[in-house]
């Protein structure tokens, strides 16, 4: 049979043929019914995230910015480095295929800062955080230079970080460095909340309980030195350091022995300030010690370095022995509390004590059963009878050796 011809004069049959290819080339080709799912899926892709970025700390070492590791970034804002006014610097960076997202995004009008504070959701009509304590580090001018170098430094230093937080230098806080990025120019931020990019901080300025119940007490040619602690269990604490001079401010050991893992503004700036904040007398418990307690010399309440007498003791070891000292002089001794950003607690008392004289017997309270004396038995620059018996067996070995060579000589 011949098949029906298609024709206008037949417009029902027309119609229904074109209707029929029409739906069969749509079933075959479903593409174009996607069109929007794809331009929101585009959309949703080019949509910043936080983990479009990374937030990093830097130090000036040797004039060169390095990378703190998030550890040592969590220790090192620390008092000192706020009385100096350390200098520091924040980094944000983008992949390449976060920048290439910058990018395509409209950047007329567009900015970006950075701040120190709680994570805050945005800024006010005046371009200030919502948030009552907090501080902006830096601002950016269009984003086309961040999508095109894929990173951004912001210096400062660390006082900024304080101040901008409302805090001191002897107060801690733990808060954030966040983002504050615009891609709109509506004057709000893309990522809010806890999806804005952000860098946890700790602001350490407050130096751990000063050791309590210092004893002091003499040894041969030593000092035994113990203490106690308020806290027992405290993750913050890295140790003790002991100081110590002889007599009206002699230094006793070469500090260079130790490592010096505490910081002052002394050590670390030199600048006019108090190392640590002023506190009342540190009391050692009554009766424990013979020692004199006395207000710290001023080497100690700075912590100078010039005075250690120790390494950083463990947080568990509240007992030391300084040896190697000269006996039947005086000594004053100061302990000190350390954290891991390295504050150090004042030393506001000192103790004094004098080391006993270590007892060495000679000759002569052998030989005639006398008391016995101090000291070294041969007295070279003096000599007295102890000695003279050494000399003479001396010079009796000189002679039979020169005679020996004499005779050696004559055959």
């Amino acid at each position: 049979m011949e098949s029906p011809k298609l024709s206008l004069h037949n417009p029902s049959r027309f119609i229904c043929t074109v209707l029929f290819g029409l739906s069969a080339a749509l079933w075959a080709s479903p593409g174009w019914t996607q069109t929007t799912t794809s331009t929101s899926t585009s959309t949703s892709t080019v949509a910043l995230m936080t983990t479009d970025f990374a937030i990093t700390l830097q130090r000036l070492d040797g004039g060169t910015w390095v990378d703190l590791s998030i550890t040592d970034a969590a220790i090192y804002l620390n008092q000192a480095r706020c009385q100096c006014a350390t200098k520091i610097r924040f980094l944000v960076q983008m992949a390449y295929a976060s920048r290439s997202k910058l990018a395509s995004l409209t950047t007329t009008g567009t900015n970006a800062k950075l701040y120190v504070g709680a994570n805050c959701a945005g800024l006010n009509s005046l371009n200030v955080p919502y948030c009552a304590d907090s501080a902006i580090l830096g601002e950016l001018d269009g984003l086309s230079t961040l999508s095109s170098n894929g990173s951004w430094a912001v210096e400062t230093t660390v006082d900024k970080l304080f101040t901008g937080v409302g805090l001191a230098c002897t107060d801690t806080l733990t808060t954030s460095i966040v983002l504050w990025i615009d891609t709109v120019g509506t004057i709000s931020p893309d990522l809010t909340g806890s999806s804005a990019p952000s860098l946890a901080i700790k602001l350490d300025g407050t130096p751990p309980a000063a050791p309590s119940g210092v004893v002091v007490e003499s040894g041969d040619d030593a000092l035994d030195v113990s203490w106690t602690t308020e806290v027992i269990d405290n993750p913050d604490l890295a140790g003790y350091l002991v100081f110590c001079m002889q007599g009206d401010g002699l230094q006793v050991f070469n500090p260079s022995f130790y490592n010096n893992q505490y910081f002052t503004s002394q050590t670390l700036c030199a600048a006019d300030i108090p190392a640590t904040p002023t506190a009342g007398l540190i009391t050692s418990a009554a009766g424990n010690t013979t020692a004199v307690e006395v207000e710290a010399p001023a080497s100690f309440q700075n912590l100078d370095p010039a005075y250690l007498c120790s390494g950083l003791l463990h947080p568990s070891q509240f007992s030391v022995r300084l040896g190697a000292l000269q006996g039947g002089i005086p000594y004053t001794v100061g302990v000190a509390a350390v954290d891991n950003s390295g504050n150090a607690s004042p030393i506001q008392s000192g103790f004094v004590q004098v080391p006993s004289v270590v007892q060495v017997p000679d000759a002569t309270a052998e030989t005639t059963g006398g008391p016995r004396r101090t000291g070294c038995a041969c007295h070279i620059a003096g000599l007295d009878r102890g000695a003279v018996p050494w000399g003479a067996m001396l010079a009796l070995a000189v002679a039979s050796r020169l005679r020996r060579r004499g005779k050696r000589h004559s055959r």
